[in-house]
């Protein structure tokens, strides 16, 4: 486990409920980084009692770091006494396990479970010194990804992400890191990454499409602007286009 900094003690010192912040439980994963080929920072986008709550982020933590040259962690929304004492400290947002900021992972995966959490998404970005939208981060910031249930709505947050993941991600998830794996080896810049990853059944790059808003709120997806395929996850979102479209709903 770590070792807590000065500053880092000064803030646990300070707040209402210092074990949120810690980490150490039973179950924790840890590993040598110098060691491993990737590093995903797995974050809930609210507080650490209602993340570690969510039975999917246990299967995943598990499913990744049962490869030895992958480790996951887990980050949380900080309550408000904690942020607080972040910001004022200059504490970037981190990791329990290793207590690495966040700009230290190769991937950084959000769930999004519901949509009041959208904004926790941007305060935790923010927290960790990482550009808002995708457009403004290269290959120099981590991968910046999402999944859960509200991807399958995904327009009101594909600004910010790098990659969505439409559908159950113990497979698609691994054949993420494996394709980062992959091109941290070759030297693949952030398009050459993001083209391999739209290949993926499942995933949505939105950068590669460009979308328009029609009357009743429909939305339009361009076929791609880039050569690639059009993976499965756009698919299905194309298909909802159109369903509603026929029922003369909005979308």
């Amino acid at each position: 486990m770590a070792e807590f900094s000065p500053k880092f003690k000064e803030a646990l010192s300070l707040v209402q409920k210092p074990g949120r912040y810690t980490g150490g439980e039973p179950g924790c994963v840890y590993k040598d980084k110098s060691r491993v080929d990737v590093r995903m920072a797995f974050c809930f986008p609210d507080t650490y009692e209602i993340g570690m709550s969510f039975l999917g982020e246990k299967i995943l933590y598990d499913i990744l770091n049962r490869h030895e040259n992958w480790w996951c962690e887990r980050a949380f929304m900080p309550w408000t006494d904690m942020k607080e004492q972040m910001e004022r400290l200059d504490i970037p947002l981190y990791c329990l396990e290793s207590k690495d900021p966040l700009t230290d992972f190769d991937i950084i995966g959000f769930s999004l479970e519901y949509e009041l959490a959208y904004t926790n998404v941007l305060a935790m970005l923010r927290l960790s010194g990482i550009p808002l939208r995708a457009a403004d981060r290269d290959e120099r910031w981590p991968l910046i990804i999402s999944g859960g249930p509200c991807v399958c709505n995904a327009e009101p947050m594909a600004d910010f992400f790098d990659v969505m993941q439409l559908g159950e991600g113990e497979q698609m998830l691994q054949d993420i890191c494996a394709a980062v794996e992959q091109g941290k080896k070759q030297g693949w810049n952030k398009e050459q990454l993001l083209l391999e990853l739209a290949k993926i059944p499942g995933v949505y790059v939105p950068s590669f499409y460009d979308v328009t808003y029609r009357e009743l709120s429909l939305i339009h997806i361009s076929e791609p602007t880039r050569r690639t395929p059009i993976s499965y996850a756009v698919f299905c979102l194309k298909k909802k286009k159109r369903l509603f479209h026929d029922k003369k709903h909005s979308l």
